[in-house]
């Protein structure tokens, strides 16, 4: 019998090194090869309600596709397109992604800016942040339009207003990513529906040293053109208001 059970322990395979090919094909990828979620808010027609266990007002994971009441984030860049949709009345769809100096011919037609074709352009306020929730750090992107854009205009306010002291009692404006923000939704509504919005509330400085790099590091590929905005998961965040 214990001859058995030596035999048998014999012919088990060994335990896995797994450590001994640490990175191994993921180490060579860049930025451009990881897909950034979207962080989207979940609305009333939102077909993920449909699909997936969430709500509407609730923070959807794009790649994740979980979805959380709360957020809290680093912001760590910031920028701004417009995106040019077909309009809903002619099938719809996504035309392209264009920078702000780069527009094409358009006229503002019922408060909405219009090309030549016939399409529509929205402005979309661009923060790449990382999550963070206790020790998981990932990155995000959040895509601010149409009613949002006010939001946008007073997070990067809240931002723009944080002073700091240095070391010789002089006043200095830290890093986008210096600080801390939760994040959650709140209903809203005018003369033309209700959805659902952001809101952004201020916490605290960043503690965490190796969160602090992480968040300058995503800031420095943003800035360097590594990691872009594409176009949002959707063109609506509520009905289209005077914003842009």
């Amino acid at each position: 019998m214990a001859h058995d059970i030596a035999k048998k322990k014999e012919q088990l395979p060994a335990m896995i090194d797994f450590s001994a090919d640490a990175s191994d094909g993921i180490g060579d990828l860049s930025a451009q090869d990881f897909a950034i979620p979207y962080l989207v808010i979940l609305q009333k027609m939102s077909p993920q309600t449909d699909t997936h266990d969430v709500k509407a007002g609730e923070i959807f994971n794009t790649v994740t596709e979980k979805a959380a009441k709360e957020l809290v984030v680093v912001p760590c860049a910031y920028t701004r397109n417009f995106v040019e949709w077909v309009p809903r009345d002619n099938g719809g769809g996504l035309v392209g992604v264009h920078n702000i100096n780069s527009l094409p011919e358009h006229s503002r037609v019922d408060n909405k800016l219009v090309t030549k074709a016939g399409n529509i352009l929205v402005e979309s306020a661009n923060h790449f942040v990382l999550t963070v929730d206790g020790n998981n750090v990932d990155r995000g992107l959040i895509c601010m339009t149409s009613t949002q854009l006010k939001k946008n205009r007073r997070w990067n306010s809240l931002m723009a207003g944080i002073k700091m002291t240095d070391a010789n009692g002089q006043l200095f404006s830290p890093a986008r990513y210096s600080h801390m923000y939760k994040l959650t939704t709140m209903q809203e509504k005018n003369d033309q529906g209700s959805w659902f919005g952001w809101d952004v509330s201020l916490m605290e400085a960043v503690k965490d040293q190796s969160i602090y790099a992480l968040a300058k590091d995503f800031a420095s590929q943003v800035k360097a053109g590594a990691v872009q905005a594409g176009p949002p998961p959707s063109e609506d965040q509520g009905p289209v208001s005077d914003d842009f």
